[in-house]
């Protein structure tokens, strides 16, 4: 995440490898924001997949004009850190 410099991938490849009475545990110990939902959570602890984990992400958002861009407006982001900037960017547009 080139926020947080978390390895989401090599979290995901973790996770994955691990049994789902064992993915709790792995993720808490990670320090990594669990979802809200129950569903959210039942689907990372069962069904983990790579894009439960990391992001592209527009560094100027498509709605601020950065949609027509080159991959230099382009981050990767851990799930958490991308829902943050989402929040974010909804708080500016006033959505």
């Amino acid at each position: 995440c080139r926020l947080c410099k978390v390895d989401a991938h090599a979290l995901y490849t973790r996770i994955a490898s691990l049994a789902p009475a064992e993915r709790l545990n792995a993720l808490c110990n990670a320090n990594w924001k669990l979802p809200k939902s129950s569903k959210g959570l039942e689907h990372l602890l069962h069904d983990p997949k790579e894009g439960d984990f990391w992001q592209a992400d527009h560094i100027t958002a498509v709605a601020e004009g950065g949609g027509g861009c080159s991959l230099e407006n382009l981050r990767t982001l851990c799930g958490p850190c991308h829902a943050q900037e989402t929040e974010k960017l909804r708080r500016r547009l006033k959505l």
